[in-house]
């Protein structure tokens, strides 16, 4: 008789056991999707510093800075971003040239886990494309790849396409440009936002830029329109709408992408 129990309690340590185990990896398996399926919320603003200097756009920043976790920086040649910003941000900017210069990327690095190097890609070369001796510097995409706290890596660039009289057909400096954008965009390999001064309106793409890319335009609906962003299909996008106006001639457009884990 003496087997049974000893047998009988057995076997109830040996279910306490798995049930323990059981409830261990419910619990394992209840958390995993969450870390899974994180996704990330930045806000991300565009805004073109209109060639002015180092007090007015440390000024211009106030409205800026509170707004945002990555900054789309165009018509910046006539400063140093990292000379003016404090030590939260990382600026993404070439100084070597003034053309080299005019575009950049800023990144709250609070915000970020990792951030890359800064890589120019080039948009089109110096072009006399004006009347009055008003032509434009070669322009840049100014690309950083970054990492965000929940693992996935995106790719943000900074840019800045030919004004009007630069789009005048096939082969001009617009179109030349545009083409560019389309395969870099192609060729990047990682979700991507463009934020820029298109000098278009954002939504209303005659190089079909959106169309050729899969990237979807968000601009605003009123006022300048011609600020604004190419996002990647699979980030969400919402309140799309400008900061308050700076001493720069276009006020700050600012979206808030959600970006899934990887």
């Amino acid at each position: 008789m003496s087997p049974r129990p000893t047998s009988w309690m057995q076997s109830v340590a040996t279910f306490a056991v798995m049930a323990a185990s059981g409830v261990a990896l419910a619990s394992v398996h209840s958390t995993a999707p969450a870390v899974a399926v994180a996704s990330e919320s930045l806000r991300v603003v565009t805004a073109n510093l209109a060639f002015r200097g180092p007090d007015a756009v440390r000024q211009d920043w106030q409205a800026i800075g509170p707004e945002a976790d990555i900054v789309f920086v165009q018509e910046a040649k006539n400063v140093r971003l990292r000379d003016i910003l404090g030590d939260g941000w990382a600026v993404r900017q070439d100084t070597s040239s003034e053309d080299r210069q005019g575009s950049a990327v800023v990144i709250r690095k609070s915000a970020v886990k990792n951030i890359d190097d800064l890589v120019l890609v080039k948009g089109t070369d110096a072009s006399d494309c004006g009347t009055q001796g008003d032509g434009i510097m070669t322009r840049w995409i100014a690309r950083v790849d970054i990492q965000l706290n929940n693992g996935r890596w995106i790719r943000a660039a900074s840019l800045h396409l030919p004004p009007a009289r630069c789009q005048n057909g096939p082969g001009s400096p617009y179109a030349v440009m545009a083409d560019n954008v389309v395969a870099f965009a192609r060729n990047s390999g990682r979700m991507l936002v463009l934020g820029a001064d298109w000098n278009k309106v954002v939504d209303d793409d005659p190089n079909e830029i959106g169309a050729r890319t899969g990237l979807k335009p968000r601009g605003p609906d009123t006022g300048l329109r011609i600020d604004g962003f190419y996002i990647a299909p699979a980030m969400s996008s919402a309140n799309l709408h400008h900061l308050p106006q700076t001493g720069s001639d276009h006020r700050p457009v600012q979206v808030t992408v959600g970006v899934p884990a990887p």
